[in-house]
């Protein structure tokens, strides 16, 4: 990948399209936001995948992500938490969840790839049955 270097952003070109990158919200998007947009990416299209294998059927999922930053460490990420909420007409038991969850946490290449430096949780929450 290339980069482009301007007073303040840094942009590459990708095939989808231009990224800007700044620590200025309005000028492009923060590094930390793209981070942790990449993990939730990786595990969120993981977890998809693997709702399908194993043939459970869901309407949506949503994933929210809280993370925890230490501002006498550089603003370093020390902790994200992953909560996935997963819209299904199956019954799943909690144990399921916490199987399919695990199986996110160890296939993730993403997160693989920090989980020795950040604390890294992934939990599903279920809402089994049509929504009211």
């Amino acid at each position: 990948m290339k980069f482009i270097i301007n007073e303040e952003t840094i942009k590459t070109g990708t095939t989808f399209g231009e990224l800007s990158v700044s620590t200025n919200e309005e000028a492009g998007y923060r590094p930390f936001q793209l981070f942790i947009g990449s993990l939730a990416g990786c595990s969120g299209t993981l977890l998809r995948t693997i709702l399908l294998k194993k043939r459970i059927d869901f309407e949506h999922i949503e994933l929210e992500a809280d993370y925890v930053r230490n501002p006498d460490e550089a603003n370093r990420i020390e902790e994200i938490h992953f909560t996935a909420f997963v819209q299904s007409g199956d019954r799943l038991s909690d144990k399921q969840a916490e199987r399919v969850s695990q199986l996110v946490l160890s296939n993730c290449g993403m997160i693989q790839s920090v989980i020795s430096s950040i604390d890294v949780t992934f939990t599903i929450r279920l809402n089994n049955g049509k929504q009211p």
